[in-house]
């Protein structure tokens, strides 16, 4: 294996030779756990740790190394290694951290397309594909809706024509990875120095396509509990894995729950149709409530707009309007706190040295 079959280009190529480092070399991360990471370098596998230094300018996690990262290492024995720096990312795969702080996560670094998968069994939800689309808008990667567990419905035609009326532009492929049905469509998309990536809820068969693509038992797979259809985690970790046949795919653990980070910009592009509605609005400043000469509303009405979509839509936008205001607080809370650290230090030098 190379560099370039590990999905190494001219990005990072510059992107390295601005450091002018001779004492480093670069290397991808395949593996993480917390602060400790496994890369390869295009020929050796090593376990690396984070310089200090790193760990301490970093004021953001999310700058810090991800699976799918390019970073650059002084190894230091024949399996060990240390990061020295992190190579700007072309895109990445974000969510809200769970919970109630405000903070973004990296799912995964530098991915080309994104496969958005959900499972056509008790816990298929179109609203949920929605919320993975917009996610996936800011990621950089192209993504790919796949409809996994085909071998468990009859009304594809009706399920495929639901999904599609919320996809937009975007690809859809009716797969299933226990029949092997669909997984020759998926191999298309993946290509030598290309990065792939599958995301979804626990239990939608994402390690089950991985090991189909693989064509060997290369993740654990569990059962789903009959009640509900979800998961039961056996993805513990993100793990970078080279396909004999070129390209790189990467399995995730199930998400408990995809909590938006992005903008609205996101939004409204997975939401085109009712940007372009909104145009047409009486007032620029319509909120698409009450008010009179909504053209949002005229369509719900006269059902060219499907109603639960504009719910989807609305529930989307307060969610990341609220995230938007948490982030500007947090800003404000920051920038308060350096000031009033810059002016402790002024009274200190002042305390020391009075003006004679």
């Amino acid at each position: 294996m190379n560099l370039n079959q590990l999905g190494w280009s001219d990005y990072f190529q510059n992107a390295f030779n601005s450091l002018d480092r001779e004492d480093l070399i670069p290397a991808r991360v395949i593996r993480q756990n917390k602060h400790q990471y496994v890369i390869h370098d295009g020929r050796t596998t090593r376990n690396a740790t984070i310089l200090g230094r790193l760990l301490y300018e970093s004021e953001d996690a999310s700058a810090l190394p991800a699976v799918g990262d390019w970073v650059c290492i002084e190894p230091f024995d024949e399996d060990q290694a240390i990061i020295h720096e992190v190579l700007p990312r072309f895109g990445a795969f974000f969510r809200k951290e769970a919970g109630h702080v405000t903070r973004k996560q990296v799912i995964a670094a530098n991915i080309d397309i994104v496969f958005l998968v959900s499972g056509l069994d008790n816990d298929f939800n179109v609203r949920r594909i929605e919320r993975y689309l917009v996610q996936a808008t800011s990621s950089g990667a192209t993504p790919v809706i796949l409809l996994n567990k085909a071998d468990l419905r009859e009304d594809i035609d009706d399920i495929i024509k639901e999904v599609k009326e919320v996809a937009g532009d975007v690809e859809v492929l009716l797969i299933s990875a226990k029949e092997q049905r669909g997984i020759d469509a998926v191999r298309t998309f993946i290509h030598e120095g290309l990065t792939v990536a599958f995301l979804g809820s626990s239990g939608v068969g994402k390690s089950s396509i991985a090991n189909a693509l693989m064509e060997d038992v290369v993740q654990r797979i569990g059962a789903v509990r009959d009640d509900d259809s979800r998961g039961r985690h056996t993805t513990s970790h993100r793990e970078l894995m080279p396909l004999a046949s070129g390209g790189i795919i990467i399995d995730t653990p199930g998400l408990r729950e995809l909590q938006l980070w992005g903008d609205e910009d996101d939004l409204q592009s997975v939401f085109s149709e009712i940007n372009e509605l909104a145009a047409f609005c009486k007032f620029r400043d319509c909120q698409h409530e009450s008010e009179p000469g909504c053209a949002v509303l005229q369509a719900i009405e006269d059902e060219e707009l499907d109603a639960a979509r504009f719910e989807s839509f609305k529930k989307l936008k307060r969610e990341l309007s609220f995230l938007n205001q948490r982030q500007d607080e947090m800003a404000r809370l920051k920038a308060k706190k350096r000031e009033k650290s810059f002016g402790k230090l002024v009274k200190e030098i002042n305390r020391n040295n009075p003006k004679r």
